[in-house]
């Protein structure tokens, strides 16, 4: 089952995203970390870990432009999600908003897929990352190329990205309404696909999918020291609340086992499995 989009959908966008969603969820992993913090564990050697994902059932990949030049001979099939944006680093002493490095028009040169750009909502930057979404989603219309919006909500900036990025919660408003409302804010801002955050249970994740107006991808978020068996269970907790994939960077190839972790996730993804069927997989 591919995904439903809209009517509007242009034929452009069409194509490409369904190459994302070869089945009715789709699986990509990112290794688009370096962009901010370098040479990350598990990232030392990315031409050969993006040989072992093309052996995979993963769908797609999110890289930076500078990374599609290292790994597009081995590449193949697998679609390719690019970060357009950047310019800060965990170097810098004041985290600020990302800039546009990159446009949508390069990335049709690179072969991407579709583009993502960083949305900081509730921080001093959110009128600049929202402008930029918004004229990036208008490049991605005249383009045919599907744009997706990384907006995680601003109780759990400080945790994705390991430090004190902003004092930008006020702890008015529990996680699952922040994650509510921003999905719908970058919707209402020309995004075709959200990728955010996971929190709380699938019947309550489940009236975020459905009011976002878009399809909503799952990040993992930073490696915790956590059981396979929990891993599995968040992935399989994401499938039940409806979202339209997932997409795990560092939970994936921080393990000690990369391709066994990622067959045990794909079987949940993309064949509705149970974490004790995917648990036999690591065995």
């Amino acid at each position: 089952m591919i995904v439903n989009m809209k009517e509007y959908m242009n034929t452009g966008k069409q194509i490409r995203l369904n190459r994302f969603w070869k089945n009715e969820r789709t699986f990509i992993i990112p290794f688009d970390h370096g962009i901010h913090a370098g040479v990350a564990e598990g990232l030392e050697d990315p031409e050969r870990l993006a040989e072992l994902i093309v052996r995979s059932p993963v769908d797609g990949v999110l890289v930076t432009p500078g990374m599609i030049k290292n790994i597009a001979p081995v590449i193949k099939d697998l679609a390719v999600m690019l970060r357009i944006d950047g310019a800060f680093t965990s170097f810098t002493p004041e985290p600020g908003d990302f800039n546009s490095l990159y446009t949508v028009e390069d990335a049709l040169h690179f072969g991407a897929d579709a583009v993502i750009v960083m949305t900081y909502i509730g921080t001093p930057y959110e009128q600049n990352s929202l402008i930029r979404l918004g004229q990036t989603a208008a490049d991605g219309d005249h383009h045919g190329m599907p744009v997706a919006a990384e907006i995680l909500p601003p109780s759990l900036l400080n945790d994705h990205f390991g430090r004190d990025m902003h004092a930008c919660d006020d702890g008015s408003m529990n996680v699952l309404d922040q994650i509510k409302h921003i999905t719908r804010i970058g919707m209402e801002h020309g995004a075709d696909i959200i990728k955010t955050r996971y929190f709380g249970e699938p019947q309550l994740y489940k009236e975020i999918i459905e009011t976002a107006g878009v399809p909503v991808i799952v990040a993992g978020g930073p490696k915790k020291d956590d059981t396979d068996e929990a891993l599995l269970q968040l992935a399989y907790d994401i499938v039940q609340s409806g979202a339209a994939g997932i997409i795990f960077g560092r939970n994936v190839w921080q393990h000690p086992n990369v391709e066994k972790i990622i067959r045990a996730m794909a079987v949940i993804i993309h064949e509705n499995e149970t974490v004790s069927k995917a648990l036999k997989l690591l065995r």
